[in-house]
């Protein structure tokens, strides 16, 4: 191969990745609108099986609870739609100082979920009503035991 073609596709190379790399850092990265302290505990399935909860608090009088009935153990970033068409994903609802619980509609997504490290995530439900509930959290384990069946 000529030099001088050597030369222009080594020039060429390098200023692809050079844009690739300042395209991607100029990206706006996707953070929630608002990070919750947050409660996770071990808790167990409909069926009896392992799961977790998160607790969120929202305000001073409305909480958040997210249960994933599965087992605390998620090494990968993983996206939950709930609640599933099966019911076996788990569900999410609001519980409000003085009104009735509400069932939400949406996803919650993990960073990872393993007992002992905190857990962080996202969260977008909506309510029958079509009122939004979305932001961030950072879950800390509760040291409670849960035994199931």
């Amino acid at each position: 191969m000529n030099p001088r073609v050597s030369l222009f596709l080594c020039l060429l190379l390098l200023i692809i990745a050079l844009g690739g790399i300042i395209f991607f850092y100029s990206l706006p990265k996707q953070q929630p609108a608002q990070t919750f302290p947050a409660i996770a505990s071990r808790d167990c399935a409909p069926w009896d099986g392992t799961a977790f909860t998160v607790t969120i608090e929202i305000d001073p009088g409305t909480t958040l609870y997210i249960s994933i009935w599965r087992s605390p153990d998620i090494p990968l970033p993983s996206t939950f739609e709930l609640p599933d068409d099966d019911g076996q994903v788990g569900n999410a609802y609001l519980v409000p100082e003085i009104d009735p619980y509400t069932l939400l509609r949406g996803e919650v997504w993990f960073q990872r979920v393993g007992e002992g490290m905190p857990i962080e995530g996202r969260f977008r439900f909506t309510s029958e009503r079509g009122e939004v509930y979305e932001g961030g959290f950072v879950a800390e384990w509760e040291s409670q035991v849960m035994y199931c069946g």
